[in-house]
């Protein structure tokens, strides 16, 4: 998107096409639907707005084989879907979400007084494992021989694969069609099937399938370690794989330093943190048994302690009559200020003023809420008859922030006295005037030199001085437009 904008000469725009932020991926922004549960305990597949879906579990003790047992009431169930973040979200480094539902499995009653179902579809033995090698090998597997229709023609089947990277599932008629894909493991499909008639029950096989790749190890690699996280209090979140992870150590092969969390990060910074992890190699390899693999966590630090250059003092002035001007802040609140002011002066004079800052919430020492910080500041207190000094500088227009000096080629024409004899850091605390009286500076940066010159996009570094409306220099630094700041009153060399 662009706008046009006419501007009359000599105003100028310096605007930035606005970037879209990148959303957090959250479950409601998945938004998953048409998630059920029949009375056979089978889980219906999912649909998502965003994402796709990697596992749907399960922490109640009768789920097994990616479904539920039968119950004889409605029985709510919790389901943990795990859902891949697609690109284009903040987070997309996690790797994946977890989100919960809780889904009522209804009641399977097939007789007495009230019964939930009756007649229907039943199954007819077991449908045999199914065992594929990867790369697209296909099986086929005539449902009507599995099951046996009630009273009405069977009127369709449906599917839950809980694990489509492994096997992909499709049924035609009465045919499904097992296709295996790029990955070796294991998996279970839970197949039901139902006719049309009222209250009638439905009947799920499940079928056990493996994918085999015979001539290739396991590796590291194959386990794709994705994703997870680790709190600042050491919480770890795993890493998503399709493997088993059984156990989380510090140091790679040392059964001793087995963790389930990590310690706290009190640095103040946030660290690397590698861990290893032990994986049960899936069946279908060429090896079995154990694999470790290690991943990177980022641990966040502690909440940063606030201080006064987080706080970020500015404003701050002594009238020629020795009242304080507390000004801001750019965190926290000024609060108070000590002392609260100063006799007169003949001749401009430096006073130190000590701010007290309240701390913000988010902060290691916000403690209650009511704590504050001492900030001590140097302000030049003006004399009450003004001292202009005699020495000659130019100066630009001011503006409200140094960069706003390179979007274009600026003039240095204004001419000025001052009580200092350098455009320099030893200017910091010098009185500015225009016409004998003190230059009414607004706390705006003005470029300085001492003859008339143009500054800005293009030109060589300059130097800045932030004048408050006393004409008292509060502020000095060099800006190179091709670099920004490189030098300021705080401390840098100017």
């Amino acid at each position: 998107m662009s706008t046009k904008i006419n501007v009359r000469s000599p105003f100028y725009l310096n605007i930035t096409e606005p970037v879209k932020p990148t959303p957090l991926f959250t479950c409601d922004i998945a938004n998953i639907q048409g998630l059920t549960i029949d009375q056979q305990g089978q889980i219906s597949t999912p649909s998502l707005s965003f994402g796709v879906i990697s596992s749907i579990t399960s922490s109640d003790s009768d789920f097994a084989n990616n479904k539920f047992a039968t119950e004889t009431t409605a029985t709510p169930r919790t389901l943990i879907i795990r859902i891949t973040i697609p690109a284009g979200f903040s987070n997309v480094s996690d790797g994946y979400i977890d989100c919960g539902k809780t889904v009522t499995q209804p009641a399977l009653v097939t007789s007495g007084s009230s019964p939930s179902c009756s007649g229907g579809v039943t199954t007819n033995g077991s449908i045999p494992s199914q065992s594929l090698a990867v790369g697209g090998a296909t099986s086929t597997i005539n449902l009507a021989s599995y099951f046996t229709q009630g009273s009405s023609a069977i009127a369709g089947y449906n599917i839950y694969n809980p694990d489509q990277t492994l096997v992909s599932a499709s049924i035609t008629g009465n045919t499904l069609t097992l296709t295996s894909n790029q990955l070796g493991g294991s998996t279970s499909i839970n197949i039901s099937a139902f006719d049309n008639d009222a209250n009638t029950c439905t009947a799920t096989q499940t079928i056990s399938v493996s994918v085999t790749n015979p001539s290739v190890a396991f590796d590291c690699a194959a386990a794709n370690l994705t994703g997870g996280s680790m709190l600042q209090n050491g919480t770890i979140t795993n890493p998503n794989t399709f493997a088993t992870i059984t156990a989380i150590r510090t140091t790679s092969g040392d059964a001793s330093t087995n963790i389930t969390s990590y310690p706290a990060n009190g640095t103040g910074s946030s660290r690397s943190v590698t861990l290893f992890f032990d994986l049960t190699i899936p069946s279908g390899y060429s090896n079995s048994g154990t694999l470790e693999c290690s991943h990177v966590f980022t641990q966040p630090a502690a909440n940063p302690t606030f201080d006064c250059a987080t706080a970020n003092l500015s404003g701050q002035q002594i009238t020629t009559k020795g009242s304080i001007l507390k000004g801001s802040s750019q965190l926290g609140t000024i609060t108070s200020f000590s002392p609260i002011g100063f006799d007169t002066v003949s001749t401009d004079t430096t006073r130190s003023v000590t701010f007290n800052v309240q701390i913000p919430s988010g902060y290691a020492n916000t403690g209650d809420g009511n704590q504050t910080i001492s900030c001590v500041r140097s302000v030049t207190q003006p004399a009450e008859v003004a001292e202009c000094g005699s020495e000659t500088f130019f100066i630009s227009a001011g503006k409200r922030n140094q960069s706003d000096f390179c979007d274009f080629q600026y003039s240095i024409t204004k001419e000025v006295t001052a009580t200092t004899l350098s455009q320099t850091l030893a200017a910091l605390g010098a009185r500015v005037c225009f016409n004998g009286n003190p230059f009414e500076g607004r706390d705006r940066y003005y470029a300085v030199f001492t003859s008339k010159i143009d500054i800005g996009s293009g030109s060589a570094p300059f130097h800045v001085w932030k004048i408050d409306d006393n004409g008292i220099i509060q502020d000095v630094s060099i800006w190179n437009c091709g670099a920004g700041v490189s030098g300021t009153g705080a401390g840098g060399a100017v």
